[in-house]
């Protein structure tokens, strides 16, 4: 779903008003923004969704949520008796500015999608078939991994993360990580330091001020890593007791949630319980967010674009 804050904001004289009212209020929620189905990934701002269960490896369909716009995939045999990982990445145009050493991003709306399907496992392999579903050709290919590391999923770990091209799909003992428009894939390790079995149940892997990130939390703590020459490097490692509520703590549950994408120092914590604290880990300040207790959560990155995307599919 997707939803927008009521009432004009730039009405008001305040800017502390502006931030009050933004970050510590509820969004109403509009019966017309919900689709049926499961969200499977989002790049770019579009979200692959499935009709049934993300794991069914069945009933793709992408999902433009800002002009409510739809596109079904083929269909795709299954066994009904596999479990299926699934990624989904938008291949954006990109332009070298000889003027700026940089690299600039420019979104064409003929831009290229994959979905990729895998039937998942969790006994090491060292070698798999993975379909590649590409929006050029409309259609299937197969094609077979080799890791000389080898790599497993998750029991409950099926999705994968965008980013520059890439899909990560995290693992019991690594990350895959596999580009579907080269069609071939490598294994990440996890950060040395840390808990691989607690990052993938209770932590999160994205990006903030456009680097890779993963975090991690435990009982009063939690840590970030950023991704520096195929290498983590451990940015942040806070300890949180007696900054948050004893019941927030001993939440066995809670977990983080997301990244600010422009703010490094900010993440945002979540338990089903106790609702969502926004957390600046330079300043020491956690900043609670009423409204959201009980409340069954699953984020996804997603930033506003000021492009129509109505061509995309």
């Amino acid at each position: 779903m997707l939803t927008f804050p009521p009432g004009p904001y730039d009405d008001s004289d305040n800017d502390d008003d502006l931030e009050h009212d933004h970050q510590n209020k509820r969004i109403l929620i509009s019966p017309e923004v919900f689709i049926k189905g499961t969200v499977c990934g989002c790049s770019m701002n579009v979200f692959l969704c499935s009709d049934n269960r993300y794991t069914s490896g069945y009933g793709y369909f992408l999902h433009d949520p800002i002009n409510k716009e739809s596109f079904k995939l083929p269909s795709l045999e299954v066994k009904k008796e596999c479990l299926h990982a699934i990624g989904f990445t938008c291949d954006p145009y990109y332009c070298n500015d000889p003027k700026e050493d940089s690299r600039r991003n420019y979104l064409d709306p003929r831009k290229c999608f994959r979905v990729v399907r895998i039937n998942s496992f969790i006994a090491i392999r060292y070698e798999f078939e993975v379909d590649v579903w590409s929006s050029k050709t409309g259609n299937w290919r197969q094609k077979t991994v080799i890791l000389d590391d080898g790599f497993a999923f998750a029991p409950h770990w099926s999705m994968s993360f965008a980013y520059e091209g890439g899909l990560y799909f995290m693992g019991r003992t690594s990350i895959f990580v596999y580009d579907p428009y080269g069609l071939n894939g490598e294994t990440l390790d996890y950060p040395y330091d840390s808990d691989p079995m607690n990052i993938m149940s209770f932590g999160f892997l994205g990006t903030s001020c456009g680097d890779l990130r993963i975090a991690e939390i435990g009982h009063n703590y939690i840590k970030v890593w950023e991704l520096v020459s195929n290498d983590w490097e451990l940015l942040h490692h806070v300890d949180f007791s007696g900054l948050l509520p004893n019941e927030f703590c001993a939440d066995y549950y809670k977990r983080v949630g997301g990244f600010h994408p422009h703010e490094g120092e900010t993440v945002y914590l979540y338990s089903f319980n106790e609702g969502i604290y926004v957390t600046n880990l330079e300043t020491m300040k956690f900043t609670y967010i009423p409204g959201y207790q009980k409340s069954d959560l699953s984020p996804f990155h997603l930033e506003l674009p000021l492009w129509s995307s109505k061509d995309f599919f």
